[in-house]
């Protein structure tokens, strides 16, 4: 008992961040570092996918983990058949667009003053419409 309530995320504790997002209250840093993942990851795709052969709309969930020394990564991608049909490049190009975020500084575990892993979900959703 006593380990999980010790490790369980709390008010004290600092997520994961980067430099361009620093100076800010910690609601303020959270934002900032999601919306550089989204925007970046948003920009990437959109620049490098192909088109699609079938029309569909799909939410892909993935998890991303950023390590102890802010490293980011896919630790798991629930991709579809019916996607990786449609867009058999879309799983490489995701991975690309993670390898290409800029390093994050590491989430601290306020309780023990040590940088930490955590891991978060993004949903990403993926809208094919066919040309005429």
């Amino acid at each position: 008992q006593d380990i999980v309530t010790a490790s369980s995320w709390s008010a004290q504790d600092i997520g994961p961040s980067f430099d361009a997002c620093d100076g800010s209250d910690q609601e303020a840093m959270k934002n900032c570092f999601e919306t550089t993942i989204t925007s970046s990851l948003q920009d990437y795709l959109n620049s490098q996918l192909p088109e699609a052969n079938v029309q569909f709309e799909e939410t892909v969930t993935i998890t991303l983990k950023v390590d102890n020394e802010g490293f980011i990564s896919i630790s798991d991608a629930a991709i579809s058949y019916a996607l990786a049909d449609a867009l058999p490049e879309f799983e490489a190009i995701l991975y690309e667009a993670v390898d290409l975020l800029p390093q994050a500084k590491p989430a601290i575990k306020s309780n023990v003053g040590a940088f930490v892993e955590i891991a978060f979900d993004l949903p990403i959703r993926i809208l094919a419409q066919e040309q005429n």
